[in-house]
């Protein structure tokens, strides 16, 4: 439990971070003076910027049907890397293929 907590808080940090990095200070909002107003302005900034990165579908909400696309690309890439690997241990093997002479 103590393990998902840790990366939920790093996931936010990080969130935080990434979303207000345009900023060099601590001065989020930039009216000349470090507040609560900033933490606020850094938050509705990752607010926003996880909203639009987690809307794949770019419908303009974050819903079931983003999280249907994700699913649909994961299978693709997984049949994908399921292909090549078949492929590699056919080559690595010699089956597969014409016969050897």
């Amino acid at each position: 439990m103590e393990i998902l907590l840790a990366i939920a808080v790093v996931a936010v940090i990080g969130a935080l971070l990434y979303f207000n990095r345009s900023s060099k200070s601590l001065d989020v909002n930039n009216d000349g003076k470090v507040d609560v107003s900033d933490a606020k302005t850094a938050v509705q900034n990752a607010v926003e910027g996880v909203k639009t990165v987690a809307d794949i579908n770019k419908d303009g909400v974050v819903d079931s049907a983003d999280a249907a696309v994700v699913v649909e690309q994961a299978k693709t890439a997984v049949k994908k890397a399921a292909t090549k690997t078949k492929t590699a241990v056919k080559k690595a093997t010699g089956r597969g293929g014409k016969p050897q002479a």
